[in-house]
């Protein structure tokens, strides 16, 4: 068993694809009405942000694209938590669940978060499922955040749970 962690490139716009497309079913099930229309607007996204604003790692065991994570990096008006403006955010931390509990969602963090000081980020945001806010990989301190949708899915409850850096445990 071989395994290799790397930011994605162009030619792996398809495995991005397929690893996003199987995230979402898996969190929010099966949307087999939405399936094609969300995969050409996945293309589309990829070629358009992939390595411009938008970062992608894949880990692969044996040759299959097995665990994955999306980086944004955006920027606002500076502010006090972001003197230059830019931050990141962590998006679609996801491994397929029999190649779970192998530190694959970790080795995915940790490039991600490189990539995020790479491009001078104050601070990154994690949209994580509960399941990932347990995890102690996920940043550096202790997160809670909630955030309610503009528009909310049919079924989904009203919020959804996010991270950001709050004040580490020492000054709570």
């Amino acid at each position: 068993m071989s395994y290799s962690v790397k930011l994605a490139e162009s030619e792996d716009i398809d495995k991005l694809i397929q690893l996003r497309l199987d995230f979402s079913d898996a969190n929010n099930g099966p949307h087999p009405e939405t399936y094609e229309l969300r995969k050409a607007n996945l293309k589309s996204y990829f070629e358009r942000h992939l390595n411009r604003d938008c970062y992608a790692a894949i880990v692969e065991q044996d040759g299959k694209a097995v665990s994955t994570g999306i980086l944004g990096v955006y920027e606002n008006p500076p502010s006090p938590s972001r003197p230059n403006g830019r931050f990141a955010s962590i998006v679609s931390v996801w491994t397929y669940p029999e190649y779970r509990r192998q530190g694959y969602a970790g080795l995915v963090m940790e490039m991600l978060k490189l990539k995020a000081r790479e491009n001078d980020a104050a601070y990154i945001e994690l949209s994580a499922t509960p399941m990932a806010l347990q995890m102690d990989f996920a940043l550096d301190e202790p997160c809670a955040m909630m955030q309610t949708p503009l528009t909310p899915r049919s079924g989904a409850p009203p919020y959804s749970v996010t991270s950001r850096r709050l004040p580490s445990r020492s000054s709570v």
